[in-house]
């Protein structure tokens, strides 16, 4: 690359860091009229795409990319996520079984395997990833992720001590992986967020900088509660919403201002006031949302499913009063435990079963407070009265979201565009199921010990 090409592309670099796709897509494809091969180019142009959920573009780059650089690990590997996150299971497990023999010392090829299916990891599997933890010095990262297959090895023999003994090191690994980062989480959730949701001051609120018909629908509450489903069944309405995924937005514009503040080495929690300018925000949210919902028309109405905005309801309510709110929810325990043992590495409060139970609890408290204050703004939903009901739970959503219901709403699963970038990305690639009380039954004796702490679990 010349001078010239080089800050221009490190500039779209910078750009995507702070996630302005927006302004790092003009760049780069400024870039790529000058160099339409350029590998480094249509890497990014693929991974922006698939940010922005115009999946059709980011399999182009990617495709693009591999023909001239069939063995890129890079793009195999983000090739892969695309096809799986689109529910083409077949193309993405031919992907991942190439990666298995292009990177052999990783444990990524198995983890995007088991993603696809458990049953696609076999007994040698299972023997070479062993094998990478014990001969190949893997990182701290990759040692979580290797004990947490093999705690579903443990799982599935039922085996309830051995799989906990390893998800507890495959959490102790992944979250001392990032210690500084998932340490400023916990500090910012437990000490700021948690003590000030219900005491935010807001200056500065003169301009209406939002648009009177700007209506974004929030999807909040925990992990593995049914969001997924949730925000698949809104994206098949009549009104095509776009969803942006769990884009952190809120969390951002609010750390923007904040963040200096209680990251600050002289900082006193005991003189501190929440306090947010509120032109600011607007201006700042609005700013980050354009630069993902990156259409010739975005739509006035669209899906945020970052779940932490449980805690921002009153942030997003006093920029954008025609903001609605869905919080999904299930069964405590079973929350615990399908929380627990999931693969969720950047949510610092997974760490260990009471990180999880605190994190609910002030979950809880924060929804209770602000369905009192914002009652018509917010929506419950519980997973299994859902699953028993999902026809007439599918219209009240629709009609709180001022959708349009018909009958192929619930029909989601048949679409073949439908891309989904979480865990639950094969659960929506079929009808509504009916809830399995007993999941995690067996698995109830190991909280008892803190019913004594929180009422809820009573």
């Amino acid at each position: 690359m010349n001078t010239n090409v080089q800050l221009d592309f490190q500039k779209s670099l910078n750009f995507i860091k702070k996630k302005e796709y927006k302004n790092a897509l003009e760049t780069l494809l400024n870039l790529k009229k000058k160099n339409s091969r350029n590998p480094n180019v249509l890497f990014y142009l693929g991974l922006i795409y698939a940010e922005t959920n115009n999946i059709e573009k980011s399999i182009f780059f990617y495709e693009q990319l591999l023909k001239d650089q069939p063995n890129s690990l890079n793009a195999l590997y983000n090739l892969a996520g695309v096809k799986q996150f689109l529910g083409e299971i077949k193309p993405a497990k031919e992907i991942y079984l190439k990666l298995k023999e292009l990177d052999k010392d990783s444990v990524k090829p198995f983890y995007g395997l088991f993603t696809l299916d458990p049953e696609y990891l076999s007994e040698k599997d299972y023997e070479i990833i062993k094998d990478i933890r014990e001969k190949k010095m893997p990182s701290l990262y990759d040692f979580g992720v290797i004990n947490f297959l093999l705690s579903k090895k443990e799982k599935k023999k039922k085996n309830i001590i051995n799989e906990f003994e390893l998800l507890k090191s495959f959490h102790t690994s992944v979250f001392d992986s990032k210690y500084q980062y998932n340490m400023s989480a916990r500090f910012y959730y437990n000490q700021i967020i948690n003590n000030n949701y219900d005491k935010i001051k807001f200056i500065n609120n003169y301009e209406n900088t939002s648009k009177s018909d700007f209506m974004p629908i929030f999807i909040v509450g925990l992990p593995r509660s049914g969001s997924t489903l949730i925000e698949s069944i809104l994206k098949s309405s009549k009104e095509n919403i776009k969803s942006l995924g769990e884009c952190n937005i809120i969390n951002a514009s609010v750390l923007e201002q904040i963040g200096p503040k209680i990251y600050n080495k002289d900082f006193n929690i005991k003189n501190f006031q929440f306090e947010i300018d509120q032109d600011e925000f607007k201006k700042r949210a609005l700013f980050r949302y354009s630069q993902i919902n990156i259409d010739d028309n975005p739509n006035i109405t669209f899906i945020d499913k970052s779940l932490e905005n449980i805690f921002n309801v009153e942030i997003i309510i006093n920029s954008f009063p025609n903001a609605k709110f869905l919080y999904t929810y299930r069964n405590f325990y079973d929350s615990v435990f399908s929380i627990y043992q999931s693969m969720l590495p950047e949510l610092a409060w997974t760490n260990s079963i009471k990180d999880i139970l605190d994190y609910m609890d002030s979950s809880m408290k924060a929804m209770n407070y602000f369905k009192k204050k914002y009652s018509q703004n917010i929506l419950e939903i519980n997973l299994e009265e859902f699953s028993q009901s999902a026809e007439q739970f599918t219209k009240k959503i629709y009609d709180f979201c001022n959708l349009t219901w018909n009958n192929k709403s619930l029909e989601f699963y048949k679409r073949k565009d439908l891309f989904t970038k979480t865990l639950s990305f094969s659960q929506v690639r079929s009808p509504v199921k009916s809830y399995n009380s007993d999941k995690y039954k067996d698995y109830h004796y190991l909280i008892n010990d803190y019913k004594k702490s929180y009422d809820w679990l009573k």
